[in-house]
């Protein structure tokens, strides 16, 4: 499973972070200077940790990459960034009762199909019937 922000050292999400502000402001074709990238980048961090700490860092990465694609913004600022990080949590909140062939398909990259959890759960239900004889 995913780790969640708040699991992540700080030094951990300002790395990521400065990785995805340079991927977005590349995609934009946003011009910006390797300080002012790692100072949003420190600033974004912190508000992750704080305003979003449930969400993982694929979570903000798909979040990102919604907003390039189909946002209306095309210049990386805070207000910005809020607004595709809150879009993406309220998306994950109005799919998190739904059964995984109904959730929005843009978070099909949460679903645990093929995580092998299935298959542990079935052998440790064996190794207990076993036991049991």
């Amino acid at each position: 499973m995913n780790k969640i922000i708040k699991d992540y050292t700080i030094e951990e999400n300002r790395e990521f972070c400065v990785k995805l502000l340079s991927k977005t402001f590349l995609e934009l074709r946003q011009k910006t200077t390797a300080e002012d990238t790692v100072a949003i980048a420190i600033g974004l961090a912190e508000d992750l940790t704080i305003d979003f700490p449930k969400l993982t860092h694929q979570d903000i990465e798909m979040s990102f990459r919604q907003g390039v694609r189909k946002g209306e913004e095309f210049y990386i600022n805070t207000p910005t960034m809020y607004k595709w990080i809150k879009a993406h949590r309220q998306l994950i909140w109005d799919n998190s009762e739904k059964e995984v062939q109904y959730k929005d398909k843009r978070l099909q990259y949460r679903n645990k199909n093929n995580t092998g959890i299935k298959k542990l759960n079935q052998t440790i239900k064996k190794l207990n019937y076993e036991r049991t004889k």
